[in-house]
């Protein structure tokens, strides 16, 4: 799984980059290979007081096209957290979808 990290108006700090990878190996690992592509979008909307720490996580893979959620947080911390956890279950839902559509295929194919 590549993971790209991108920060805009924040300060870039090693420990946020860690809680960003582990946040991220911690929610999407357990999909292996269905997930090859995870980018991660920190950013401060408004500046440095409030709700406004913006964490957009989009995932991609060879059998989701795309899957992206954001949430704020009042720091960057929560809201990696939160989205990592919402995209998780996102891609849990595609990834089932796409099992039901493939079984439900292979299934009219061996009835007609």
């Amino acid at each position: 799984m590549q993971i790209d990290i991108q920060f805009r108006g924040i300060v870039a700090t090693q420990s946020l980059r860690d809680h960003i990878h582990h946040e991220v190996h911690c929610h999407l690992s357990r999909f292996g290979k269905d997930v090859t592509e995870v980018v991660v979008r920190v950013g401060d909307i408004t500046g440095p007081m409030g709700v406004d720490k913006l964490c957009q996580i989009t995932v991609k893979g060879p059998r989701i096209a795309s899957a992206t959620r954001e949430d704020l947080g009042t720091d960057a911390c929560a809201a990696v957290d939160l989205a990592a956890s919402r995209v998780a279950y996102a891609v849990g839902r595609e990834l089932e979808r796409a099992r039901r559509r493939r079984f439900h295929v292979s299934a009219m194919r061996r009835a007609s």
